[in-house]
């Protein structure tokens, strides 16, 4: 693959083919296609946007619940 001033090209067959199978499937490829138009830069400032909003995420989710949801604390098991 080579990129291009529109994304990237790719003058390999066999890439043009499982790209025309994926599309068969149903797969949408938009969002890739659009991805591979941006810089590297680019996208990490995006991957850093998302990641900032996961952490956000999170310390709501601690908040609200008053602990970690993915750890809740330990119980003690049930004695006979």
């Amino acid at each position: 693959m080579v990129m291009k001033a529109g994304g990237w090209e790719s003058s390999d067959a066999s890439y043009e083919q499982a790209r025309q199978a994926a599309l068969d499937f149903g797969i949408d490829l938009s969002i890739t296609d659009y991805l591979l138009t941006l810089t590297p830069e680019q996208r990490l400032e995006r991957h850093d946007q998302a990641l900032e909003l996961v952490t956000a995420l999170r310390q709501a989710g601690m908040d609200y619940y008053g602990f970690d949801p993915r750890n809740p604390p330990q119980t003690e098991p049930a004695r006979s």
